[in-house]
């Protein structure tokens, strides 16, 4: 169940989401100016009326999964009650570290040590508004919400190494089980017409700051005017999940993500692929994950570095699609969802 994660409209079983002002420019602009007026979202009356209406499916589960502690994207007196609905009528409960929270945004704000998805705010604190999706887990809504379901919850699973980062001093939390798969559905599909490079930037304008793609902005201007007609610069933003794989289809290199420890969906994806994804894949990964390397670029905080990397590639074309048959075969032995659901079996107790 859930809202199909905005515009990337990604399709669930139990569609408790609106975009009713989202459908209406003018809706949008007076739900944000009410919002930005009175603190309250007008769209979380309507998730609530969604969800109240699929209540007689949400019933007498043996497992439910939380994949967040607002998992619903409501202001907390409001995610309350569809949490504590959930809780109360069903069996056990787990909850999945896998993107932003309490804890997580305030372990970055305090204790973590070097880059980290809030960068461009010790950069430049102007930018603090543009990172208010993070900061707002500090809120005492957000924190009582999170402790809550955690007291509630089994156990606490991260997907991947930043979020495990976190919770080193969690007594619930698990090692990590990393993001599933369904690797079926993804058959090799590499360009082999080397003859021009094609790299493939996706932006999602909201999380712009946090995945660092300024710096992959400023390392592709040095590249077009280095190799010109060489390489082929696509730069898609906010797609919708469908239209974006189609055009990530004749490319090469994806660019996905700067400031992460690990790889995401849409590296995942289209490493699956054979594509050459550039995303997070350095020594806290190996270290975590008890690997010597990875099918992955690492990408740093580094125009410079990331420059060097991708005219390392362009220049030695041939690399791309042994790299890529590589990452394929990464994601196959550490990512198939039928092992993942095996190790999540084991956690619930099964």
């Amino acid at each position: 169940m859930g809202d199909g994660d905005g515009f990337k409209d990604l399709p669930v079983d139990i569609f408790v989401g609106s975009d009713y002002y989202r459908r209406s420019w003018i809706r949008e602009k007076f739900k944000v100016g009410w919002w930005k007026l009175t603190g309250r979202n007008l769209e979380d009356n309507l998730r609530l009326a969604r969800f109240r209406e699929s209540e007689h499916l949400m019933k007498n589960f043996d497992i439910v999964q939380f994949i967040n502690s607002n998992p619903f994207g409501c202001e907390p007196p409001v995610e309350r009650k569809m949490l504590e609905y959930l809780v109360a009528h069903n069996d056990k409960c787990f909850l999945a570290a896998c993107g932003d929270d309490y804890h997580y945004a305030d372990y970055l704000t305090n204790r973590h040590e070097g880059y980290s998805i809030l960068n461009a705010v010790k950069n430049d604190a102007t930018l603090k508004p543009f990172l208010d999706h993070t900061y707002k887990y500090l809120g005492t809504g957000y924190k009582k919400n999170y402790q809550w379901l955690v007291e509630k919850s089994k156990a606490v699973i991260p997907s991947n190494v930043d979020y495990a980062m976190s919770l080193t001093h969690e007594v619930k939390a698990t090692a990590i089980i990393p993001a599933p798969i369904i690797v079926s559905r993804y058959p090799l599909d590499q360009n082999e017409d080397l003859s021009t490079i094609h790299i493939f930037l996706g932006i999602n304008r909201p999380n712009y700051w946090k995945k660092g793609i300024n710096y992959f902005e400023e390392a592709l201007e040095v590249l077009q005017a280095t190799y010109g007609d060489k390489i082929k610069i696509t730069i898609a933003e906010n797609l919708p999940y469908k239209e974006y794989m189609t055009r990530l289809k004749s490319s090469h290199i994806l660019l996905d993500q700067v400031l992460s420890y690990d790889q995401g969906y849409n590296a995942l994806e289209s490493m699956l692929k054979g594509k050459v994804v550039f995303a997070g894949a350095g020594p806290q990964f190996l270290e975590v994950h008890n690997l010597s390397e990875v099918a992955a670029i690492d990408a740093q905080p580094d125009v410079d570095d990331l420059v060097k990397r991708l005219s390392n590639l362009i220049e030695n074309p041939e690399r791309l699609l042994e790299i890529g048959k590589s990452a394929r075969t990464h994601v196959l032995q550490f990512h198939d969802s039928v092992k993942i659901a095996a190790k999540y079996m084991e956690k619930y107790g099964f």
